[in-house]
């Protein structure tokens, strides 16, 4: 996994550098699908710093407990469950970043919504939950628009 992370970490300097260029800064089209890359990688990157991080305050716990200064024995004592800790949350963490994005994440969709059997409750009912829908992709900054709309008689 460290040997991938590497690579992954490799690859964000390279297009952190390539966004410097004044032909990728020329050529929008290209400086646009490198800033997705970079920005895609960057959360990666910032995980694996912090695991690197854990590891290092593990190594140097490890080196303190051998260590014939009784103070910082104690403090490697009551730091270790700690960092442990934080080190198998982290391997969660980069574990779920590394599995592969689903291609259609980035796509539009559309959404339906019908009132169907049940009267004037159930349109009422579909006019709540188009609503409740709207309102959830206003919050997270979604654009909506609504194809077609059949109102019932009492609304919804």
């Amino acid at each position: 996994m460290l040997d991938r992370l590497e690579a992954i970490k490799a690859r964000f300097d390279q297009l952190g550098v390539a966004l410097t260029n004044p032909e990728i800064v020329g050529n929008n089209k290209k400086f646009a699908e490198t800033s997705k890359e970079y920005r895609s990688l960057e959360k990666i990157v910032n995980a694996y710093l912090s695991y690197k991080r854990v590891l290092d305050d593990i190594d140097f716990n490890k080196e303190a407990l051998a260590g014939s200064d009784e103070e910082l024995r104690e403090l490697a004592k009551e730091e270790a469950p700690g960092l442990e800790t934080r080190k198998e949350q982290l391997e969660a963490e980069i574990r779920q970043l590394l599995i592969p994005k689903d291609p259609q994440d980035e796509k539009n969709a559309i959404l339906e919504i019908r009132a169907g059997t049940g009267g004037d409750e159930a349109s009422l009912f579909a006019g709540d939950l188009l609503r409740m829908y709207m309102r959830y992709c206003d919050r997270r900054g979604w654009k909506t628009a609504v194809l077609s709309e059949n109102e019932g008689t009492v609304g919804g």
